[in-house]
């Protein structure tokens, strides 16, 4: 969050140099009357002590002397002077520069300190705004590209899902020498479908993850198709067991690919690592103004092919935070994950 730079009545630097130069002046002014008063008397009783004859030419050319070395002398110490007091000023110059020059390189972000109170002090506060502005742009800019990467990475996983679905539909209609009429519209009907997801989810890659959330007065429905289609995804190598008795009639606004991407992660991740000789549970149903989407398996002792699961799981996680609802996991013989989408 940017710090808001206070208004406040900032002193002239013009004066601040007026009223340095005069305090200079003032020291140089009495430095030379006192050179002038003490070099005169000085030189009458060195004359005296002497007995050197002075006529009153003599004694214009010595003051004249005396009035010209004290005017060098006070004119040097006038400078001197004035340096010294303007010295602060000058370095704070110099770190403002560096300040700058760290700015404009983006090397490093400066913090300048806020000395004193007119426009150097103003101007160290202003480059100060202007690098915390940059270093929350280049945050935010570093932010969106990490979101960038994680959701081509969610969204190449998620359409390797139907991808892998229609191959192996494919290989299975290629290697079957006899097939029913039915039984080929099946597997095209499902061929088509996983093909239709693939599309809407490169429609959503290339559309930079944009949502099209639709109103459904009857959500239960629509949970009833998903489950359907998960348990007709895994019947054939698993037992499955689900469970929507406690899923009562309820309105809701979703995504449908977002909630059928969620089930394809659950189905994928049921493949590559749960026990066929297991049965695979889901149940979804209502529970404080939330769905709770709950899936569990057993866990094949056979290592995976492709070791995929973290993916699957970050972009559930993902696609129920986006919902602000969360998400649950726990393994050991079993594993389950819990999924709460406030509704």
């Amino acid at each position: 969050m940017l710090t808001k730079r206070k208004s406040v009545k900032r002193r002239k630097l013009s004066r601040e140099i007026l009223g340095l130069s005069g305090i200079a002046a003032a020291v140089s002014f009495a430095l030379f009357f006192l050179l002038i008063t003490i070099s005169s008397a000085v030189a009458e009783t060195y004359v005296f002590y002497h007995d050197i004859p002075m006529t009153e030419f003599d004694w214009i050319a010595v003051n004249r002397w005396i009035f010209l070395v004290g005017a060098v002398i006070a004119c040097i110490s006038f400078s001197v002077l004035f340096l010294l007091l303007l010295s602060d000023r000058i370095a704070y110059i110099r770190t403002i520069t560096e300040g700058i020059g760290k700015l404009h390189s983006e090397q490093k972000t400066p913090n300048l300190p806020l000395r004193g109170n007119n426009e150097l002090t103003e101007l160290a506060g202003a480059i100060n705004f202007m690098s915390e502005a940059q270093q929350q742009l280049r945050e935010k800019e570093q932010a969106l590209a990490q979101e960038k990467e994680q959701l081509i990475r969610t969204l190449s996983h998620d359409i390797r899902t139907p991808l892998t679905s229609i191959l192996a539909y494919s290989d299975y209609l290629s290697a079957k020498e006899e097939i029913s009429s039915e039984e080929q519209r099946e597997y095209t009907r499902l061929i088509q479908k996983k093909a239709e997801q693939i599309r809407d989810l490169t429609a959503i890659l290339l559309d930079g993850g944009r949502r099209n959330l639709e109103h459904f007065e009857d959500a239960r429905l629509l949970m009833e198709q998903l489950a359907a289609e998960f348990e007709e995804e895994l019947e054939e190598r698993f037992r499955i067991a689900v469970d929507l008795s406690a899923c009562e009639l309820f309105s809701g606004n979703f995504d449908v690919q977002e909630l059928r991407r969620i089930f394809d992660n659950l189905s994928s991740n049921v493949q590559k690592y749960a026990d066929p000789a297991q049965d695979v549970k889901l149940s979804i149903g209502l529970k404080d103004q939330a769905l709770w989407i709950c899936q569990s398996n057993g866990i094949s002792r056979q290592k995976p092919a492709s070791e995929s699961f973290q993916i699957g799981l970050n972009s559930i996680r993902r696609l129920v935070q986006l919902y602000g609802g969360q998400v649950s996991v726990t393994e050991g013989e079993q594993f389950s994950i819990t999924m709460i989408i406030p509704v």
